[in-house]
């Protein structure tokens, strides 16, 4: 009887329990979403909004991976008294309490568009003749700081600082002047995650009514909720709304 028991529990620890015992990775949870929440209004304007802090809330909130650098944030705003409310998505401000970003929502071509920044420069320093022409992506090259105009030189434009200033160069200052234009790119392949962005975008215009809308910020790193800031600025003086920690009252 002894030996008979044995082996059947050998069997059993062979047969099922030795891989629930290891662990298996196929029945592992799925990892934890972070998704703050906060609230504010004043006697014009009721505003709340749920902030997508990791990449599976966004993702989950989109239904398509809008990649690094941002925080994807859903806001419902409600007018309140009998006059409408001209919704601009200008007056949005997301601030980091962490390093002082801040940025104004993104419209989605600026996020996954095909748009560029053409910046020209004419004139110029004696001897330098017609200056050239740079092309820069919407949204900055890798490292602007966010909440700059998409596209924005740090730091100026080419030709706005005399030239060999900081370098001790020539002391003869720079008389050429920028000019910026945005051009389309031609199209091509269909783009899910612009799709995603435009449908889900919050939108503007005159309102009566509670709207609900996504908006898209350009922050980088890791953030707590708490770090976080929106501010509606239309409103006088102006709403300011601070997340709190999930599960937190």
């Amino acid at each position: 009887m002894r030996r008979s028991a044995l082996a059947g529990l050998v069997v059993v620890l062979a047969g099922g329990v030795v891989p629930a015992l290891a662990g298996d990775k196929s029945q592992a949870e799925p990892a934890a979403k972070v998704v703050a929440s906060g609230e504010a209004a004043d006697e014009k304007v009721g505003i709340a909004a749920r902030a997508f802090l990791d990449k599976e809330s966004m993702k989950q909130a989109l239904g398509s991976d809008i990649g690094a650098g941002y925080i994807v944030v859903e806001v419902t705003v409600t007018p309140k008294g009998d006059e409408k409310l001209n919704l601009d998505l200008d007056d949005f401000l997301l601030r980091s309490d962490k390093d002082g970003q801040h940025s104004r929502p993104l419209t989605p071509s600026q996020v996954a568009g095909n748009a560029v920044m053409v910046v020209k420069s004419t004139g110029g320093q004696q001897g330098r003749g017609m200056g050239g022409q740079g092309r820069i992506p919407i949204g900055g090259y890798p490292g602007q700081y966010p909440g700059q105009y998409p596209g924005q030189y740090p730091g100026g434009y080419p030709g706005t600082v005399p030239m060999g200033g900081a370098s001790g160069g020539s002391a003869t200052a720079d008389t050429s002047e920028a000019s910026a234009t945005i051009e389309e790119k031609k199209a091509g392949k269909p783009n899910p995650l612009l799709d995603a962005l435009k449908v889900k975008a919050l939108q503007e215009g005159e309102i009566d009514h509670p709207v609900t809308g996504l908006l898209y910020f350009q922050i980088d790193g890791k953030v707590k909720p708490k770090q976080l800031e929106l501010i509606y600025r239309k409103a006088p003086p102006r709403v300011s709304l601070r997340f709190k920690e999930p599960g937190k009252k």
